[in-house]
């Protein structure tokens, strides 16, 4: 993807402790998810919540040594991430287990009916997470022909885009029970509502983020780098890009809303739609020696038909009678 040196190295020593250990980061969002559909949401967010501040301190120990401790470097966050999530598991399942009395869990013959009814929204949801991952990966891979401050400024900007999805999946977590709950029960009208009302604050919310970072980026970038170069790619990132967020948090909140309804396809081929978008003009603008600015307005272009596309799909039939 561009990286050379240092920088790849360090990449590729992170990418062997996290994704050798990626199972416990599987693990925690699939036992969290479990205890919410018992209708218990706090569990799961104190432990994440928990595991997370260790995650922090962890990291800033691990990364930089203290006392006898010595000094990981890059590896230090990938050490403490797989640390603190293994932590994080073994809670989950002791309360999964042990402390609620709403299931008893056991040893069950797998039924093929009901993999299908996970796999009918689970499926087509693997196929949204993986267009937008693809995406982040094939822009990030555009983004190393013009350097390794290229790449790095590039990482500021997408990291601050990254920590704004889970404050739209709290949204969308709440939106999908609320809205499957209404059509499962024909109030359409309703459902609609709820949609569009998460929908709107995620819009707001974002975007208003967004702003912020774009108008101010020093407020995010400051927190990290000094480097000119560096500081130059991300400034440019930020003003292309964040002032998109809006719809960016528009689309997924209403993404999220429509795994409600059981039926994918349309807000599938909007993720897979804007995918092919944001690649193809990336790869024009590299064929004809476009400057960076084009990359990033690829990935505008790609929040733009996030929103849009996602309203566009309220209107199908599955959310009628």
């Amino acid at each position: 993807m561009g990286g050379s040196g240092e920088a790849l190295e360090g990449a590729i020593n992170y990418a062997k402790i996290f994704f050798g250990f990626s199972i416990f980061v599987w693990l925690v969002n699939i036992l969290s998810a479990i205890i919410r559909g018992l209708g218990d949401t706090l569990t799961p967010a104190k432990a994440i919540t928990v595991g997370s501040l260790f995650q922090i301190l962890l990291s800033a120990v691990l990364t930089l040594g203290f006392s006898f401790i010595p000094s990981f470097g890059v590896m230090g966050p990938a050490i403490a991430l797989i640390f603190c999530h293994a932590g994080m598991v073994v809670y989950l399942l002791f309360y999964l287990f042990f402390v609620q009395r709403i299931i008893t869990v056991k040893v069950k013959q797998i039924s093929i009916d009901i993999f299908k009814d996970i796999m009918k929204v689970g499926g087509l949801g693997l196929l949204n997470s993986i267009t937008i991952a693809l995406t982040v990966a094939v822009v990030t891979g555009y983004v190393g022909n013009y350097g390794v401050k290229a790449l790095a400024g590039y990482g500021l900007g997408a990291r601050l885009e990254l920590m704004l999805t889970p404050i739209i999946f709290g949204l969308g977590a709440a939106l999908t029970a609320s809205v499957s709950i209404n059509i499962g029960s024909n109030k359409f009208n309703r459902a609609r509502k709820i949609a569009w009302t998460g929908g709107l604050i995620s819009f707001i919310l974002i975007g208003l983020i967004g702003t912020i970072f774009s108008i101010f980026p020093m407020l995010w970038l400051d927190n990290f780098t000094s480097d000119a170069d560096v500081l130059y790619f991300s400034i440019k990132y930020l003003n292309i890009v964040a002032p998109f967020y809006c719809l960016f948090g528009l689309g997924q909140a209403l993404y999220f809303a429509s795994q409600g309804t059981g039926k994918m396809i349309k807000p599938i081929i909007v993720g897979l739609f804007r995918f092919f978008s944001v690649i193809t003009i990336g790869y024009i603008s590299l064929i004809f020696n476009m400057t960076i600015d084009y990359i990033f307005f690829a990935v505008s272009i790609g929040l733009v038909i996030t929103g849009i596309g996602m309203s566009l799909c309220l209107k199908g039939s599955e959310w009628r009678k």
